[in-house]
């Protein structure tokens, strides 16, 4: 299922960038695929996931605690607010789920409309759909889960491994929009680097 775009949004989505992001992913069955289908066409959400680690942390929130410590003690809380950050950025990539594998630093291409990533013998197969948890940074407190398609499985020279490359079926749109915000950030700092500057 191709979720349909206006042109101008279509070619933002192409927009692409390489870059080293955590990533995990698990390939899922038909009956997950029809229930996670269904459940998006009807309420432009994802199902809700039992005992998902970003419902867990969110419980756990000390942004508002933060916000009043800031005005007495603004050093104090940079410094517990970064630790907060490390603290969930850890859960979340070697706590995940039990059915879930952990994120883990990966080589990516990504675009608004899907992503390749390099991974040694994914046992694979084009048409395959995916579960995919990805974060936009190393500290990124916010993670995109989308559902995706495999469209290609080739191995590379690149030491054994195999690149695997998936369309967004589907994607949240403000997920969507957060990728191609990022792209063009990245794309920018790269350049800025490539002109010494």
């Amino acid at each position: 299922m191709a979720q349909q775009m206006p042109v101008q949004k279509q070619q933002r989505a192409h927009v692409r960038v390489d870059d080293t992001l955590p990533l995990a992913w698990r390939r899922i069955d038909d009956s997950r695929v029809a229930y996670v289908l269904s459940h998006y066409e009807k309420n432009r959400t994802f199902p809700p996931k039992i005992n998902d680690i970003n419902s867990l942390l969110g419980s756990l929130d000390v942004h508002d605690a933060l916000r009043q410590l800031e005005s007495s003690d603004p050093v104090l809380t940079r410094i517990l607010g970064r630790l907060d950050q490390k603290l969930n950025l850890l859960l979340r990539l070697f706590h995940p789920s039990e059915t879930e594998r952990p994120m883990a630093l990966t080589m990516v291409n990504i675009s608004g409309g899907g992503i390749s990533f390099l991974d040694r013998n994914p046992e694979l197969d084009v048409g395959d759909m995916l579960e995919l948890r990805l974060a936009l940074s190393v500290d990124s407190l916010m993670l995109i889960e989308c559902m995706a398609r495999v469209m290609k499985v080739a191995q590379t020279e690149q030491n054994g491994l195999t690149q695997v490359a998936c369309r967004f079926e589907p994607i949240l749109d403000q997920d969507r929009e957060r990728v191609i915000q990022y792209i063009f950030k990245r794309q920018s700092e790269l350049l800025r680097a490539k002109r010494g500057y």
